[in-house]
This record gives structure tokens, sequence and C-alpha cells, in this order.
């Protein structure tokens, strides 16, 4: 059957190949950037048909109510699957000193408030596919955010911001999920790997195409007993 997804941070990298894998099964994707025409290889993709490209500046409340609305017009009967993708690194360094209050201010609205916010505004799409049907959110995480691993040294190779807004992201994905699993839905976060992109670097082992067939196998098997917890891109449990 045709599952109808929608992602986030679509222009590129991870979110990009989404798209890419998505359409290549036959599903239907709406495809979210804050310029999707500023991507060639997103508009490539752009059928109008299966694909979708979706103007969505995470940061402004008014983008993300309008790029809702442009969706829930093309899909009147609800969409199964959010993939929170959306993202940036911020600076490098994991010296909490000196971090500023404008680096941490940035990173987080990013990473986390704009996830937040979106799924908020998403939510009444997903909800068009009633109480029987199994909705599901992937929220984008990363093992930089789980506190149980995090190093006693500068080993990480990212920065304070990012770490921050990822274990934040990560508390908020177990509060979704404790709302919504009494509506059938299943929230998890996931760690993609490290991945070869613009922001994994080119010496990073796991390629885009690993990645994201892993999460969306992630996405379709996982059920009630997945709900509210941490993934890598290979179904192994992270701790928090």
């Amino acid at each position: 059957m045709t599952k109808i997804y929608i992602v986030t941070g679509a222009s590129r990298g991870i979110g990009l190949e989404f798209v890419k894998q998505i359409a290549a099964a036959g599903n239907t994707v709406f495809a979210c950037a804050r310029n999707p025409d500023g991507s060639k290889d997103l508009l490539e993709l752009i059928d109008n048909k299966k694909v979708f490209a979706i103007k969505l500046d995470a940061l402004s409340d008014e983008s993300i109510k309008t790029a809702a609305a442009e969706i829930e017009s093309k899909a009147p009967e609800g969409a199964d699957y959010l993939i929170n993708n959306a993202g940036i690194c911020g600076t490098m360094g994991l010296d909490f000193e000196a971090s500023s209050k404008k680096e941490l201010n940035r990173v987080l609205e990013t990473n986390l408030i704009s996830v937040n916010e979106i799924t908020k505004a998403f939510l009444p799409i997903l909800r068009k596919r009633g109480q029987n049907k199994v909705k599901k959110i992937l929220n984008m995480s990363s093992i930089l955010g789980s506190i149980g691993q995090m190093e006693d040294n500068d080993g990480w190779g990212f920065g304070v911001a990012y770490c921050i807004s990822k274990a934040s992201v990560n508390m908020l994905t177990k509060m979704t999920a404790n709302k919504l699993g009494k509506e059938n839905f299943v929230v998890f976060a996931s760690h993609p790997g490290w991945v070869s992109t613009d922001m994994g670097g080119e010496d990073a082992p796991v390629s885009t195409e690993d990645s994201v067939s892993g999460q969306l196998a992630n996405l379709e098997k996982f059920g009630k007993g997945e709900n509210g917890n941490f993934y890598d891109f290979e179904g192994k449990p992270i701790s928090w």
C-alpha cells in the first residue's frame, strides 16, 4: 500500500536521500526545504505526482503554517510518516566556556524548537489517518546527544550546542511519544550513524544510502514496543 511521507531538511544530504528512496519505493513524499529551488538534485526528483517540493523555513512560524496548509490541501486524507530531519551542526569544540549564548540560541532554535513547532503544525495532517492506523514520527537525533555515551574528553568532534540540542530532542521525543502513543502513534529518536555528508565529512564510514535505507526499515517495522525510544540506523537501541 502506498504511504505518504513528510520530510524536512530535504534539499541535500540525508534528507535528500530520504526523498530519493521513498520515491523509488513508489510512495508519496512531501520534500520540505527552506529553498527547494536552490537544490538541483531535489528539483530533478519533483514530479508533483509522487514527489512534491514544499517551501519551509523551520525558523518561521508563518512558513510552517503555510507549509502545513499546502501539504494538507495536496494530501486531504492525511499522511502516515513525519521525518523531522532538518538541523545544523553549529561551531565545533566541546569547551562549554567557549560556547556563546548566541550560538546556543541559534542551534537550539533550529534543532529543537523547530522540531516541536513543525510537529505541532503537522499533527492534524497525521491525525487524519484516524485512530485505527498507525502514524509514525522519526526525530533525527545523534549519538552525540547521548549523555550515557558522552566521552570525558574532546574526542567527539562536534560542538556543545549541537550535543545539547540533540539531548534535548531526545527528551522532546520521549514526551511526544508519551502523549501520542495513546493515539496509535509511534515516535522515536534516530541516530543516522556517522554519515558522509557536508556535515559528517568525507571520512565518515556510513553512506547516505545505507543510513537512510536502515532508518526507513526502522520506520516501517517499529511498533508500540519502540515508541519513545532511541535507536541507531541499524535498529540497535542507544542509551539516553
